[in-house]
């Protein structure tokens, strides 16, 4: 699916992450996945991070997957730590296709023939992963809407549905390792929760199925209802459908993914993309507090950081 160009909306984020320990922690060393990643219908305008105390050393690469990344290291004692994320992004308003014009068995012979360099790449996301199961219980759990004649992104709309429907969104029920079948079992969960669910039935079926970190706009535009998950890191799935490419679903709102959802990174599952990741010696117990906006770009952010020269 392309993104055409009829209209372009343009957001400011702000994810700020503070840090405080009971006492000292004398080094760390982070990985950061804040900077959004360059898509169909995604456009980086600018990006800074700026990280307190500053760091003894930082610099900036590219994940396996292809997702921005910085490392960075403070060694020398510190309390509390802060990584504030500031960039704006510009996005194409998503061309809906109703119907792929082919059926599910038809995009799985057409995935055993992988006959495209993206369709060979996509292998990677049909294995299980971490916090992502396959597992008969999704196809158990999908067979009362599974039918291989429908068209296959009427199926993957019902789906999408269908787990909207069953696993209840409920903030703070479970935690980022949290695995797929857990949140199948239980029945409730967060946005990441509904995503790996998503995951594992695809995955289980034979489809490419990879999980998209990103966030959705905090205020919506006049006459739009706030999707939930705003507020927050948000996460979905994106489905590879051959020829039509990869195209992304948003399970805890029941919608395909559209221009107010702002890719972050993606990755098999939430390893191999967390916004920070990292390890410290000393600190003791450690407060986390987790802060994001993301507004339409005529809203202003307060005290955006500066990138360091």
């Amino acid at each position: 699916m392309s993104c055409g160009s009829f209209q372009a909306r343009q957001y400011q984020i702000s994810h700020r992450t503070n840090y405080r320990h009971s006492f000292q922690a004398s080094l760390c060393h982070n990985q950061l996945h804040l900077r959004p990643r360059e898509v169909v219908g995604q456009k980086l305008l600018h990006s800074a991070i700026e990280i307190t105390p500053e760091p003894d050393y930082r610099a900036s690469s590219f994940d396996s997957f292809g997702n921005p990344t910085e490392f960075f290291s403070i060694e020398r004692p510190h309390a509390e730590m802060c990584v504030h994320s500031f960039c704006g992004v510009e996005r194409s308003e998503p061309q809906f296709v109703p119907l792929a014009g082919f059926s599910i068995a038809d995009l799985q012979a057409d995935i055993r023939r992988a006959n495209t360099t993206e369709s060979r790449q996509a292998f990677e996301f049909l294995s299980p992963s971490r916090y992502c199961a396959i597992d008969p219980q999704f196809e158990s759990f999908l067979s009362s809407v599974w039918d291989p004649t429908l068209d296959s992104l009427v199926l993957l709309d019902a789906i999408n549905q269908h787990i909207h429907q069953s696993i209840r969104y409920e903030p703070s029920s479970t935690d980022v390792t949290t695995p797929s079948l857990t949140a199948l079992k239980n029945r409730v969960g967060v946005c990441q929760d509904l995503a790996n669910v998503f995951i594992s039935c695809m995955r289980t079926a034979g489809f490419p199925a990879r999980y998209v970190s990103g966030y959705l706009v905090t205020v919506p535009a006049p006459g739009e209802s706030k999707r939930i998950g705003a507020d927050a890191s948000h996460a979905w799935v994106s489905v590879f459908l051959g020829h039509l490419g990869w195209i992304d679903w948003d399970p805890t709102n029941n919608i395909r993914a559209n221009w107010d959802h702002i890719t972050l990174a993606w990755g098999r599952d939430y390893a191999d993309v967390p916004p920070i990741q990292g390890v410290y010696v000393g600190g003791g117990d450690t407060l986390l507090e987790v802060a994001v906006d993301v507004l339409l770009a005529n809203e202003s952010l307060a005290n955006p950081p500066k990138d360091p020269e």
